[in-house]
Order: structure tokens, then C-alpha cells, then sequence
């Protein structure tokens, strides 16, 4: 069969815990993300200054590291590998090259993370999953089992290698400074941030946006391990048909929520102190975080995952987190919106409040555009089959336009 024989899943075919659970994904998503869209986070962390130190944004800033940090690209990692699954299955019933099927969907959401990244925003997490994405193809004949020991192995290799360099700078008591010209270089990319998306022009913030990207693809490259591991543990919920069965499977789900609960909230109190206690020197709390933050982002995005679900089992809980559904059936264009509508908050073509509003006004955003997000994806599903992103994507996918109204 042709790519244009086959098509894509029907509404009717959706499983509604997934998208509720990636419509809750994207709120966290947006609240990790607004350091990142309203000042020059990543260079001011590595400088340890920060442009606001009264309490109140302390707080904020604590509590956005503590419960969104690292639990919600996870989340949304762990849910592509569900996907990954899904999508190859029935592509399997249509086409005798669903993986080739996958691969031009992959191909197409790499050409859309460019151009998330090149023109609206740095912080763009789509190439790094479409790239990453391809590797994952390796494991889609493999057993679960196989795929969970690799998911573990990914976390826990480089987690223990990092606390083991850890205890070494601890007892040592030794700290490595930055050469001079690495923080003069971290300081003129903060000041140029500040001056380009503050007040510079579209042409300036287009090339500082650049700048910004290439920057973070180290951090991006670092990630992909956790990404494929968090990829891996969709594959085996997907392989083991967990996502669907949930009825008969509320005891995993309820001992997977306690025991991620257990694991996850210690290290994540080690990654949030060692997150406020780094300095801009290389000390054993640099890699203490970066290792904590290996266990404590995928065990409390479980907890999450898991606290959705059982929520839900309950007819107020069912209600409470219906309206995230639409949101979730949306997930590539409200992410892509909630992109172009803080940047045009923060940089200079839009209101120009880069580094002028601190982290409560932050959250104060954050939760106001998705509240508005929950309502117009509610009106909108009802009158189209797909997002507007979601619906091009598929039709570059399937080769061929796609029907959009309902």
C-alpha cells in the first residue's frame, strides 16, 4: 500500500486518559518554561545572579524548579513512546512500510522544531524528540521487558556515574572556577539577550535567538539520554497495553504512584537545594543536581502520571480533568502558541517585558494563558477534527490534505 492509502486515527479511537494527561503535561511544560521566555535564565544560572532577589520571587522561582522543572518534558517524552507505538500499529494495518510512515512523520515534525526554534523561540524541544525519535525506531520489534532495562539502564548509567564525581568533588573539597573568558562569555550573552529581546529590533532578535539555540543544543544533546529512557517507558506501557487496561491494572498504578512518590520527592528536595547552591564555579553541588535531577524528573512525572489516572477512576476527578482532553488533542498547537503569545509578552516586538516582570507575575501568566488555552481547545474540538499544527502535520505525514472540520 501507498502512504496515501493510509490514514490517520479516527476521534472515536483516542485514548482520553492520554490526552488529559498531555493537556495537564502542557501547563507544566509552560511553567517550566517562563524563566527561559522572560529573562536570560540559562546564562544568569551559570553565572549565579539573578534579576530578582526579593522573597516573593524567590519563593515563585523555588516553587516553578520544585513542582514543573524536569517532571513535564518527561511526561511528554514518556507519552511519544506511547504514541510511537499507536501510530506504527495501525500504520502496520494499512501499509507495508509503517516505519518508513514513521519516519516521514518524524522528518516533518524535525521541519517544524526548526522553525519553532529559528523563529519564535530557542527553547524549541521538537527537534531534539524528531532526532531522537529515529533511535527509537531500533526498538520497535523488541520485547517490553527489553525496552524497560534499557529505559532504566539510560537513567541510571550516566545518575550513578554523576554521583560518584559527586562524592569525589565532596571529599575533596575542591571547586573548579570558570576560565575568565567563559564567564566574560556568559555575561555578554545575558547582556546581549537583555538588549536584543528588551529593546532590539526583529532583525537583532533573530540573530540573538540563534545565538541562544546553538548554545542550548549541548544542554538539548545531554537530555537525549533521559528523553530516549522516558521514550522507552511509553513503549513498554504501550507493548504491555497499560495505557488501555487500566481498570485491571489500578494496583501497578497505585504502587508505581506510591514508590515514585518515595523515590522522587527526596532527590528532588536534593535538586532544588543544590539548584539555589550552586555558584558559578564547577562543585560537587553542579553534579549533584544535574544527577538528582536524572531521578527526581521521571519518578515525580510518574507520580503525576499516576495521580491523573487514579483521579480520574472518581466521577469528580473525571470531571474535574475532562476539559484537559482537549487541550491534549491539541498538544502540538497550543505548545507551539504558547511560544509565539510569551514571546510576544517578553521580547521587544510584542508588550517588551524581558526582564522587567519576576517570577510570581510569571506564574500569574502562565496559568492565565492556559486557562484561556482550556477554553478555546474546548470550542475548538468541537467544531475541528485536529489543531490547526496537528492537522498539517498529518497531512505532510500521509502525503495528502487531511479533512479538518467535524
Amino acid at each position: 500500500m501507498s502512504l496515501h492509502e493510509t490514514a490517520p486515527v479516527l476521534q472515536g479511537d483516542r485514548v482520553r486518559q492520554i490526552d488529559i494527561i498531555r493537556g495537564f503535561a502542557l501547563l507544566g511544560i509552560l511553567l517550566a518554561n517562563m524563566p527561559f521566555f522572560a529573562t536570560p535564565f540559562v546564562y544568569n544560572m551559570l553565572l549565579d545572579v539573578s534579576l530578582f532577589t526579593d522573597q516573593a520571587s524567590r519563593a515563585a522561582e523555588w516553587a516553578i524548579a520544585f513542582f514543573a522543572s524536569s517532571k513535564f518534558f518527561t511526561m511528554f517524552s514518556f507519552l511519544f513512546g506511547i504514541g510511537f507505538i499507536l501510530f506504527l500499529k495501525r500504520a502496520e494495518e494499512k501499509t507495508d512500510r509503517p516505519g518508513s510512515l514513521f519516519a516521514r512523520r518524524l522528518f516533518f515534525l524535525l521541519a517544524i522544531g526548526i522553525i519553532h526554534a529559528f523563529g519564535i523561540w530557542f527553547g524549541d524541544i521538537l527537534i531534539i524528540y524528531a532526532l531522537t525519535g529515529f533511535v527509537l525506531l531500533l526498538f520497535y520489534r523488541s520485547k517490553a521487558k527489553t525496552c524497560l532495562i534499557w529505559a532504566f539502564a539510560l537513567l541510571g548509567v550516566p545518575a550513578v556515574f554523576l554521583f560518584l564525581g559527586t562524592l569525589a568533588l565532596y571529599l575533596s573539597g575542591e571547586t573548579f572556577a570558570n576560565p575568565a573568558e567563559t564567564q566574560r562569555f556568559y555575561m555578554e550573552m545575558a547582556e546581549n539577550s537583555m538588549a536584543a529581546y528588551g529593546s532590539g529590533s526583529f532583525g537583532e532578535i533573530m540573530t540573538q535567538r540563534t545565538a541562544d539555540y546553538w548554545f542550548m543544543f549541548s544542554n538539548y544533546l545531554f537530555m537525549a539520554p533521559m528523553i530516549l529512557a522516558m521514550f522507552l517507558f511509553g513503549v513498554y506501557a504501550a507493548k504491555t497495553e497499560k495505557h488501555t487496561r487500566i481498570q485491571e491494572n489500578l494496583p501497578f498504578f497505585r504502587k508505581v504512584w506510591a514508590g515514585s512518590l518515595i523515590i522522587g520527592l527526596p532527590f528532588n528536595f536534593v535538586y532544588v537545594n543544590s539548584y539555589t547552591a550552586e555558584g558559578a564555579e564547577l562543585s560537587h553541588h553542579s553534579l549533584l543536581q544535574v544527577a538528582a535531577t536524572m531521578i527526581a524528573g521521571p519518578a515525580l512525572c510518574f507520580f503525576y502520571i499516576t495521580s491523573l489516572i487514579l483521579l480520574h477512576q472518581t466521577v469528580a476527578g473525571k470531571r474535574l480533568l475532562s476539559p484537559l482532553g482537549a487541550v491534549g488533542r491539541m498538544a502540538l498547537s497550543n505548545y507551539l502558541v504558547q511560544s509565539v503569545v510569551c514571546t510576544l509578552i517578553f521580547y521587544n516586538y510584542g508588550l517588551g517585558l524581558y526582564g522587567e516582570v519576576g517570577p510570581v507575575y510569571w506564574i500569574v501568566i502562565a496559568f492565565v494563558l492556559f486557562a484561556l488555552q482550556i477554553v478555546i481547545s474546548n470550542w475548538w474540538v468541537q467544531r475541528f477534527r485536529f489543531g490547526p499544527a496537528e492537522w498539517f502535520w498529518r497531512s505532510l505525514t500521509y502525503g495528502k490534505k487531511q479533512p479538518f472540520k467535524n
